[in-house]
């Protein structure tokens, strides 16, 4: 059976409210797991609490519209990151009816390094989930700090994933540690972009939960 899972443009809306939702799905039997809202447009526009509440509102009502049920995960722009702070996006959540359980916020690793963790912990304080947006340098090691900050992390897919990666012992890539590391410290690991049925397989495989990308949007089961 198919499941029509596609990415979901907005509505016509002025520029300050424009996004689109991508679809991630589970690896291992396909269905739907969660939406990333992507902004567009200026970013800065999102510096602004209302601009920023009522673009996360309606793209929750356009999910809902769909008949979707699954979470929603808001991708930060990293142009933007470090002049954010937790008591905005937080207010700007709950102001736009998102629930802690069912909404997340996704995080840039290589802002999180230049800028200090301090909006990832304060999120965290406040009760609010956080993906990582893993930098391909993998700068941030996948340790028990990072069980109490991430539920989530999402990397660039390797071209040729091993299927064998979590039986392997030999000198793995920064990469491939990372993935075996966040794995064993409970994140679930996503990959940014999957091709299709092929790869998904192989990727889950190798370790990963989910996926997005053409495979997550043509809905493939």
């Amino acid at each position: 059976m198919r499941q029509n899972v596609v990415p979901f443009p907005s509505r016509p809306q002025p520029d300050a409210l424009a996004f689109t939702i991508g679809a991630r799905v589970d690896l291992r039997v396909g269905a739907l797991a969660s939406g990333v809202i992507r902004p567009r447009g200026s970013a800065r526009d999102l510096l602004s609490f209302a601009t920023l509440a009522r673009l996360v509102r309606a793209a929750r009502m356009t999910w809902r519209e769909r008949g979707v049920h699954t979470g929603l995960t808001l991708a930060v722009p990293a142009a933007i990151q470090a002049e954010l702070d937790a008591a905005l996006l937080d207010e700007a959540a709950t102001e736009a009816g998102c629930t802690r359980p069912t909404f997340a916020f996704e995080l840039d690793e290589r802002e999180l390094v230049s800028s200090g963790a301090a909006l990832a912990e304060d999120l965290r304080a406040r009760g609010w989930s956080i993906v990582l947006r893993g930098d391909p340098e993998c700068p941030l090691p996948m340790g028990a700090r990072a069980r109490t900050l991430y539920a989530e992390l999402v990397v660039d897919a390797p071209p040729e994933p091993d299927p064998y990666l979590a039986l392997r012992r030999k000198e793995w890539s920064p990469l491939e540690r990372r993935i075996l590391a966040a794995k064993e410290t409970g994140l679930v690991v996503t990959a940014a972009a999957v091709q299709n049925a092929s790869q998904a397989r192989l990727l889950a495989a190798a370790g990963f939960d989910r996926g997005g990308g053409p495979y997550a949007e043509a809905g493939i089961r």
